[in-house]
């Protein structure tokens, strides 16, 4: 009984730490984009890339926070306290970052750089109710 309790725990130690490198790469591809949109860096040509990773990985966020029972985790109890209100966040952004991705796709740059804005308000609208800040 004490193997499988520990094979458990390291399941969901790795459950955590995938979340949290998934989360850290979708602000990394937040952060590249951003340095494009406020015209810091030239890359426009990637921001395609950048969109499609935030949307493709937007979609399995709620999967990524089982419950806090199922593993232990860092994470503000309100995603589970709020879930809904949480998933709904998600699928927000997984709107929105869709939207980005077509106007990358299309290079329409004014309205990707305004449509930005509102996938980053998404995620610091869900940051603001459900990270711990480090």
């Amino acid at each position: 009984m004490k193997r499988i309790f520990v094979l458990v725990m390291l399941f969901a130690a790795a459950d955590v730490k995938y979340r949290q490198t998934v989360m850290k790469s979708m602000g990394a591809h937040m952060t590249a984009m951003s340095l494009v949109v406020k015209k810091e860096v030239a890359m426009r040509s990637q921001l395609g890339a950048h969109a499609e990773a935030i949307h493709a990985l937007s979609a399995t966020i709620p999967e990524m926070f089982p419950a806090p029972d199922k593993v232990r985790s860092s994470a503000k109890p309100e995603i589970w306290t709020h879930f809904d209100e949480f998933k709904s966040l998600s699928a927000r952004l997984e709107r929105e970052s869709a939207t980005l991705s077509q106007l990358a796709a299309k290079r329409d740059w004014k309205s990707f750089d305004a449509q930005f804005a509102r996938v980053a308000k998404t995620c610091e609208d869900c940051h603001d109710k459900f990270r711990v800040q480090d």
